[in-house]
């Protein structure tokens, strides 16, 4: 068990490992949320080794871990950190999202890391019980 100064530690932002944000769903240019990042300088790119999952029942996606597949998206560049901690409450980091630090490819060919928020146990639980009912 936990004790309430390992508590307290767990509930304060994560810092910033790096500025970089690879967004794949309502973030991207052109989705509901992309206005949080609007005027930040972004380019294409490529996240290897999961899948797009998008339950119907869902106005969102969310990726989940497969060696044999891609998602496309975008990465963000030079995002501060009050803007990540904001980022963090609106996906629900530590609920419905984690925020995680991967590797993606810009369409260059050029490896970058950046962050970008994978679902929590609860959310793929209650919406991956049937996988051939979800469309990536």
């Amino acid at each position: 068990m936990k004790n309430s100064a390992e508590k307290m530690e767990s509930k304060e932002p994560k810092k910033l490992k790096c500025n970089n944000l690879f967004a794949y769903g309502t973030l991207q240019h052109g989705q509901s949320r992309n206005y949080i990042l609007r005027g930040l300088k972004y380019e294409k790119a490529t996240l290897f080794n999961y899948r797009k999952a998008k339950p119907p029942s869902l106005d969102f996606p969310f990726i989940i871990r497969d060696d044999s597949s891609k998602v496309q998206g975008e990465i963000y560049f030079d995002l501060g950190q009050s803007l990540i901690n904001y980022i963090d409450i609106i996906e629900g980091e530590g609920e419905l999202y984690y925020r995680i630090l991967v590797n993606v490819k810009l369409d260059n060919g050029i490896d970058l890391d950046a962050y970008t928020y994978c679902p929590s146990d609860i959310l793929i639980k209650n919406y991956l019980d049937n996988l051939d009912d979800i469309n990536g």
